[in-house]
């Protein structure tokens, strides 16, 4: 299987390989690679042969024959970026001569490595072990802003990628550079080959075949999230890939907030009123305060942000049992996981953690409003529970988001209790309802779990809300301490 045809077999396994690290998102659409990528000079046939001149023999291209041992991981690269993956990799040659994939591989989802951290990380273990005699040669591929201008710098921005720049160093020589530049167009990527080498020579590596099944990384380093037990015996990890792009895609509409950037300069501009010190706090209001919501702003000299706080009424008993502490943000958000009124699990994120980070360390017994920001809105449709139970009028239930798991987000069926109608934004351009959720129904307390909750109008599938009715979704679930 060359790379040409690396997707055209639906069964093909090598369709489920997954990131090996962490990776900013760079999407690209259906990338395809056009199959003259370089040119090839076709065999000529002269009418009238010409008498035969001496050649001169054939001068090998030293770089060429070492690099080639890597031709295996240049098409696998190539092979990764047609799925819209841009991670690192890399290969080195043992003491036997034989070649080995190498890869940091991210087991958990809320921790990874920069593509910067990666390449040093590589580079420098690596360089430890031909130092030592390890490994006779290694080379790590990446994505670079080369541009036929000498530059192998990473490309962490869609508009940076330029090349697959493949960083080598051989026991026998000087370590370099050198790169695969391509050009996208409309849909299409097309691969220049290498300079340093030969139409053939590049064919040579591109017509690679990459086998089915093959485990070209056998050497695997996993990444794991840094975590510890304090003296208040709870579970402390760290998380460095959240963000509260969710939250507000939850206040102004998913579709709205990634298309139209007048709300996220609104954000902007508002933090940057709320630093300002000549500024009078009823005049901030105005662009913080609403009915039903706060736009809660943190400054300080080291860290600002600005998230929505639903407000709420609603309280109960919560114990602490893990924290997950943001380090991208220096550790002034977090997700607590605990147990709540003794008897079920809770995950939210508290919007007073900056503030409130050593009570939420050091005390294991809470009193926490809760409220929530619904990412979207269904009606519920009934169903059988696999033991056969049917689901009546009062079910309700939740359970961890299936794809926002590590958010403090869940999926749920609902009972509508309460609804009104909400506004946002100075000029209320922005609307809404909050609804009173019942998510747990317990015969015995009425108020057992119940949820002061926005939803968007742009994130509701249905039109009319009313009171008693069933809904489903998926929210994202919230909580500061009280008093």
């Amino acid at each position: 299987m060359g790379i040409f045809d690396f997707f055209k077999k639906k069964d093909n396994r090598q369709e489920n390989v997954s990131a090996p690290v962490h990776q900013q998102e760079m999407p690209v659409e259906e990338i395809i690679v056009e199959e003259e990528v370089v040119e090839v000079i076709p065999e000529t046939v002269l009418e009238t042969p010409l008498q035969p001149l001496p050649v001169e023999d054939k001068k090998v291209n030293e770089l060429y024959e070492k690099i080639k041992i890597y031709s295996d991981y240049v098409v696998y690269s190539i092979a990764l970026q047609l799925r819209g993956d841009f991670a690192p990799i890399s290969a080195f040659e043992n003491e036997n001569g034989e070649v080995e994939g190498f890869a940091y591989m991210v087991t958990d989802p809320t921790y990874g490595l920069s593509p910067q951290v990666v390449l040093s990380n590589m580079k420098e273990k690596f360089e430890n072990e031909l130092k030592e005699g390890k490994i006779k040669s290694y080379a790590i591929l990446y994505h670079s802003q080369f541009n036929d201008d000498g530059n192998h710098a990473l490309a962490v921005n869609p508009e940076e990628l330029k090349a697959i720049t493949l960083s080598y160093h051989f026991n026998d020589s000087e370590e370099g550079n050198i790169a695969l530049p391509y050009a996208f167009e409309n849909e299409n990527v097309t691969f220049k080959g290498f300079a340093e080498f030969s139409p053939e020579e590049n064919n040579e590596i591109m017509n690679t075949q990459l086998v089915d099944g093959k485990d070209y990384f056998t050497n695997r380093e996993e990444i794991k999230s840094p975590e510890s037990t304090n003296e208040a015996g709870i579970i402390m990890k760290k998380s460095n890939v959240h963000s509260l792009a969710n939250m507000w895609g939850g206040i102004f509409g998913f579709q709205k907030f990634q298309s139209q950037q007048k709300f996220s300069q609104y954000l902007m501009e508002t933090i940057a009123l709320c630093k300002a010190d000549d500024i009078a706090a009823d005049e901030k209001a105005k662009h913080t305060e609403f009915k039903d919501i706060t736009f809660k702003t943190i400054i300080s000299d080291d860290f600002n942000t600005i998230y929505p706080e639903v407000k709420t009424d609603f309280s109960l008993d919560f114990e602490t049992k893990e924290i997950r502490e943001w380090v991208n943000v220096e550790n002034n958000e977090a997700i607590v996981g605990g147990m709540a009124r003794d008897t079920f699990g809770l995950w939210f994120f508290p919007t007073d953690y900056a503030a409130n980070k050593n009570r939420y360390q050091t005390q294991n017994k809470l009193n926490i409003n809760i409220s929530g920001i619904i990412f979207v809105l269904d009606l519920h449709q009934s169903f059988d529970l696999p033991d056969g139970t049917k689901t009546d009028e009062e079910f309700t239930a939740y359970k961890p988001s299936q794809d926002l798991p590590d958010y403090g987000c869940i999926d749920f069926i609902g009972k509508v209790l309460e609804v009104k109608e909400s506004e946002l934004l100075p000029d209320g351009s922005v609307k809404g309802f909050i609804l009173k959720l019942r998510l747990i129904t317990n015969p015995e307390v009425e108020n057992f779990f119940v949820v002061d909750a926005f939803v968007s109008n742009e994130n509701m599938r249905f039109a009319a809300l009313g009171v008693g009715m069933q809904v489903a979704g998926a929210m994202q679930l919230q909580g500061r301490i009280i008093g």
